[in-house]
């Protein structure tokens, strides 16, 4: 406990159900009862919700002893003896529910009530519009387990005239963001074809007339990113063509420009660019209502697919003796396909320990102190560029029997390789705050001290890590 109330007549008597008063937090107790209202029921973890709530059969949980004084017109005070409390509870208006009471049902400071809630918050008011009052409790809400999410030991939306006194608030900690995923290795590109060695081609008396050599084909990749074709070789006294346009316009080699010459190597395909980095985790998230969503980093982009390759030039074709042709261009390699985009890190959830949206409330000689955020999650590695193919070799020498004086092909390009994909940004670091105030919330804290903890650890990254998350006593809150 934090501290022994005062009594307001001097009297210490300890209240009865029996007895007559109002439980507003605000009204001046009724004379011989002390510090609390005369008319309440009464809680103690070796008592029973089906018992009638008086200081012989007292009431279990202080759950259920609100709901049963909220019935009551006016409605009741709710009187906890010391010991541990293993629940979550809503207020109810008018309910004032009031801690720290030894075994002759007096406030002793040397004595704790203690709420330890099982899920959070640990303690909810909403909607209250009358004076209504949480006094000498501690209150602690779970570790958060679920990636992200947050522990917080008091919410209070939409309500009015709420005082907390003599409480001492400690929530849980906040749990860590999610891991991005590594992207993949982009996909190699395949190797050109070769081209194919020259021959006879002569419908001349005694020379044969062989077919014309195909040239070698473009590689071909998962992405797409094919290499041009190998040019065709020129016959007799022509030159040879040009190789084809690797996908994405590199130019193929130029053909042999006439008899006997060689074609030209292809163009080599240009490498696909890298992609960008996701942005880094906030030190801080956003509020909807009053729960937290952490600042969790961005996804890379992934990266761009190289250019396949140009087919290399045809050999020009020959006359000596037979006509015959030039060996045909080989094939540009394909492009390497881009790595894949590692995916973000998750931020971390925050410890608070008290939130309050749109509401007014007193904070009365309390201590309030969070605990640690959860830490940011990694950003994923983005995937190496898959390399690209070779270019295919020009077509050999087809001998003099049978090329005879003709050119030779030309090797296609290489593909380009593709570009790494970028990686993801840490997630940001979950905060420890004490109080948080938003909307028109108002907080006023009258001799108490109030405490942030630790904030989450910023997830790593290759790329942008995240912010360590942010530690104060107060997020949105103008104490007065």
């Amino acid at each position: 406990m934090l501290a022994a109330w005062g009594c307001a007549s001097g009297n210490t008597a300890a209240p009865d159900a029996e007895g007559g008063g109002s439980a507003d937090a605000f009204v001046m107790p009724d004379a011989g009862c002390g510090a609390l209202p005369c008319e309440g029921l009464y809680v103690s973890r070796s008592g029973n919700d089906s018992a009638a709530g008086t200081k012989a059969a007292p009431m279990r949980s202080i759950a259920a002893a609100i709901t049963k004084a909220s019935t009551a017109t006016p409605p009741l005070a709710v009187f906890v003896k010391a010991g541990s409390y293993p629940e979550n509870f809503a207020m109810k208006a008018g309910v004032s529910v009031y801690g720290g009471l030894d075994d002759q049902w007096m406030p002793n400071a040397s004595v704790e009530t203690e709420v330890v809630g099982m899920t959070s918050p640990t303690v909810t008011i909403d909607n209250i519009m009358i004076p209504t009052a949480l006094v000498g409790m501690t209150i602690k809400s779970p570790d958060a387990t679920t990636p992200g999410s947050s522990s917080i030991a008091i919410s209070i939306t939409s309500s009015k005239m709420i005082e907390l006194r003599d409480l001492e608030v400690l929530p849980g900690i906040g749990a860590a963001g999610t891991d991005g995923i590594d992207g993949n290795v982009g996909a190699n590109g395949n190797p050109g074809q070769p081209g194919n060695p020259g021959r006879e081609h002569s419908s001349a008396l005694f020379c044969d007339e062989n077919g014309i050599p195909p040239p070698g084909a473009g590689g071909t990749s998962s992405c797409g990113r094919t290499g041009g074709a190998g040019g065709s070789p020129g016959v007799g006294g022509s030159g040879g063509s040009g190789g084809g346009t690797g996908t994405g316009g590199t130019a193929g080699g130029p053909g042999a420009p006439g008899e006997s010459q060689n074609g030209s190597t292809g163009g080599t395909g240009a490498p696909g660019g890298n992609g960008s980095s996701g942005s880094a985790g906030m030190e801080v998230g956003m509020f909807a209502g009053v729960s937290y969503n952490p600042s969790s980093g961005a996804n890379g982009t992934s990266g761009g697919n190289g250019n396949g390759g140009g087919g290399g030039g045809g050999g020009g074709g020959g006359t000596t003796d037979c006509d015959s042709t030039g060996s045909s261009g080989g094939g540009g390699g394909a492009g390497g396909c881009g790595g894949t985009s590692g995916t973000a890190g998750t931020g971390g959830g925050g410890s608070f320990g008290i939130i309050a949206l749109d509401s007014a409330v007193t904070l009365k000689s309390s201590t309030v102190t969070a605990n640690r955020g959860g830490a940011g999650g990694r950003g994923g590695r983005g995937g190496n560029g898959g390399s690209g193919g070779g270019g295919g070799p020009g077509g050999p020498y087809g001998g003099s029997a049978e090329q005879d004086d003709g050119g030779n092909g030309a090797a296609g390009g290489a593909g380009g390789k593709g570009g790494n994909g970028g990686h993801g940004g840490g997630g940001g670091g979950g905060p420890s705050a004490g109080l948080v105030c938003l909307g028109t919330a108002t907080i006023a804290i009258p001799q108490s001290t109030v405490n942030g903890g630790t904030g989450g650890d910023g997830g790593p990254s290759v790329g942008n890590a995240g912010a360590a998350g942010v530690s104060t006593r107060a997020i949105g809150c103008s104490f007065f």
